[in-house]
């Protein structure tokens, strides 16, 4: 964490003037908007059309690699949250267990990231980065996470899902014709 991250997260962490739609859109998109990808995803995954069945799967495994490196990387790292140091407001409750990377902006990223590696119009891609990029914002405006731990979790959760999907092109053959239907 330097002086930039300090401003940064003052910055964007909301403030007691922030209007309660803000505060409520920032609550949601923490507390029930990461719930709501995954059973949508697996969803999909279970009876969705059989060409996206697949590439479901392939979103769920980057998830879970992406949560599984971020818990892993706390352990690790051990970055301090901004409200056990005193900065900003905290909205949510939430242990002080360290916040680098954030797990959410992971998790987020490689929906997104991997979801985007299909075939797809791109205000569809616009919206699930967007989806990635709301999540990660609340947990900045919740005074939850600095900015360079929304960071690395994007390169977290990007990196989760290059690795998911390429294996899946590997094992199942995905990218030899078979594109069709995703």
């Amino acid at each position: 964490m330097t002086a930039l991250d300090q401003t940064a997260f003052l910055w964007l962490n909301l403030g007691p003037q922030t209007p309660s739609s803000v505060l409520n859109l920032a609550l949601f998109a923490t507390q029930y908007l990461p719930h709501w990808l995954v059973a949508t995803t697996l969803t999909v995954a279970l009876v969705g059309r059989q060409g996206w069945r697949g590439q479901a799967w392939k979103v769920l495994a980057s998830i879970a690699l992406a949560v599984l490196l971020a818990h892993w990387l706390k352990q690790v790292a051990q970055f301090p949250r901004p409200f056990t140091l005193g900065l900003g407001i905290q909205w949510l409750p939430h242990g002080q267990s360290a916040g680098f990377p954030s797990s959410h902006a992971a998790m987020a990223m490689a929906f997104a990231a991997s979801a985007c590696l299909a075939p797809m119009p791109w205000a569809v891609r616009s919206l699930l980065i967007g989806v990635a990029l709301l999540v990660s914002w609340s947990r900045i405006a919740l005074g939850l996470h600095f900015p360079s731990d929304v960071l690395a979790a994007w390169c977290v959760g990007g990196a989760s899902a290059l690795a998911m999907q390429s294996a899946g092109r590997a094992t199942h053959g995905f990218g030899k014709g078979t594109r069709r239907g995703i």
